[in-house]
């Protein structure tokens, strides 16, 4: 019996369509919606392992509760643009389980994914525990005390 699909829902009005590709050749079974009322009805269908939200503007940190109220225990990554780091950090730092700012390389964004998958049964996301930052800075390390970001 083949393994099955890690899902993965990606929550953004313009989700990053690189990003959507790149999940999709890793692997990854990947569905977007536009918001996260339009992922009301898809959500307890199809069960993602992890949804992704896009935030490009700091009015958008009302999304990112929205999706994580809506996820549950399911952990919610988001996603920045660079341009809207400043702002956008304390937010997604206190309810996001993980975040990668943009651009980011497909080998930032896999490895990501796969510690959430690995502190999902560890830790009770979306404001406990760990947060992980995905950064191409050299030398930066990967796990953060939600604190210390």
């Amino acid at each position: 019996m083949p393994e099955e699909k890690k899902r993965v829902l990606l929550i953004g009005e313009q989700p990053d369509l690189e990003l959507f590709a790149m999940l999709g050749g890793q692997g990854y079974e990947v569905i977007a919606l536009e918001s996260p009322r339009r992922a009301r009805d898809v959500f307890p269908l199809y069960k993602p392992h992890v949804s992704i939200v896009f935030l490009r503007y700091p009015k958008e940190v009302a999304i990112l509760e929205e999706c994580v109220t809506l996820a549950g225990r399911v952990p919610v990554v988001a996603v920045i643009s660079l341009i809207a780091k400043p702002t956008l950090v304390k937010a997604v730092k206190e309810k996001a389980a993980a975040f990668i700012v943009l651009p980011a390389k497909q080998q930032t964004i896999r490895e990501t994914l796969q510690a959430v998958a690995l502190f999902a049964d560890e830790a009770q996301f979306s404001s406990d525990g760990k947060k992980i930052l995905g950064t191409d800075s050299p030398g930066e390390k990967r796990l953060y005390s939600a604190d210390s970001l």
